[in-house]
């Protein structure tokens, strides 16, 4: 079974949750009488997402009750994509709010419903969370499983989270000191954007290539690299990169050269000084940037 979006889906923006939720909204009264009972349930769990990206438990939970009332009223097929992405997005919030086994039942629930139903998207995006939450070897396990079942799917929108999981697989390795297998992987991933002509993503794999460059001690090659991403992103009219100039200050620093350094790290803390995340996340990173940069 091929999991078909409705239209609602092509409103999403995950980087304007607040967006996304105002216009999922407008669809409430048209699913509400929609002759498909399976969408209204699956509406709720998106809205549930967004306050879940929006640091709202409580709306989250809210949402999520409200679809789990329909599902539990609903009969035999009708539960079945609904009941999983239930599941997905309990444990995405029970994973942002660090509590319980931070989703890892609710992941597997919502895994095994989706291989039982041969529904290929939503069984890739429960091992790719079930690859998030888990450490080390087991992490790269579930990404290698996720990897393998979009590789053989059939499915073209099963296979759209290619990209997402060779970068995961890249900074599993990383995680597990393997550097020279995660500089593998961020070059097959820079090759599978390219291909679709995804190149500021690309760019971005570029990067972590540079960074596994760097960590693998061949610090002039990493340098060459970076400086050839920032000529693209300039051609492209891209914004500055906060994590590119920290790279580049970063292999300035390793070669000894601590004043050419300072700017770009300097640089870097202007940008990602911004970033909320980092903020909450990796205060001593910003810190460092901060006391490098001379801020």
């Amino acid at each position: 079974m091929n999991f078909e979006a409705h239209e609602f889906e092509k409103e999403w923006k995950y980087q304007d949750p607040a967006q996304t939720e105002e216009a999922f909204l407008e669809y409430v009264d048209e699913l509400t009488e929609h002759e498909d009972s399976t969408l209204l349930p699956q509406l709720y769990t998106q809205l549930a997402r967004c306050k879940s990206l929006l640091h709202d438990a409580q709306g989250c939970k809210a949402y999520l009750q409200s679809a789990k009332e329909l599902i539990d009223d609903a009969n035999g097929i009708d539960r079945i994509i609904p009941l999983i992405r239930y599941h997905l997005e309990r444990g995405r919030l029970l994973n942002s709010m660090q509590i319980e086994d931070r989703g890892r039942e609710d992941f597997l629930t919502a895994w095994n419903e989706a291989i039982e139903h041969g529904i290929d998207f939503h069984a890739v995006d429960a091992a790719h969370m079930l690859g998030i939450i888990s450490d080390g070897e087991v992490a790269l396990e579930w990404n290698m499983k996720a990897m393998q079942f979009a590789e053989d799917s059939q499915d073209a929108k099963t296979k759209s989270w290619l990209g997402s999981l060779y970068n995961n697989i890249g900074w599993t390795m990383h995680g597990l000191g393997r550097f020279d297998q995660a500089l593998e992987c961020f070059l097959n991933n820079e090759t599978w954007y390219r291909e679709r002509h995804r190149h500021e993503e690309a760019l971005i794999a570029h990067w972590s290539m540079s960074k596994m460059l760097r960590l693998l001690n061949r610090t002039d090659e990493a340098l060459r690299e970076l400086y050839v991403i920032a000529d693209e992103r300039k051609q492209r009219s891209l914004p500055n990169d906060g994590y590119l100039v920290e790279e580049i200050g970063e292999c300035l620093l390793a070669k000894g050269h601590h004043d050419q350094a300072q700017p770009f790290f300097a640089s870097a803390y202007a940008i990602l000084s911004q970033d909320e995340w980092l903020l909450r996340n990796e205060a001593s990173r910003i810190e460092r940037l901060k006391m490098l940069g001379k801020c």
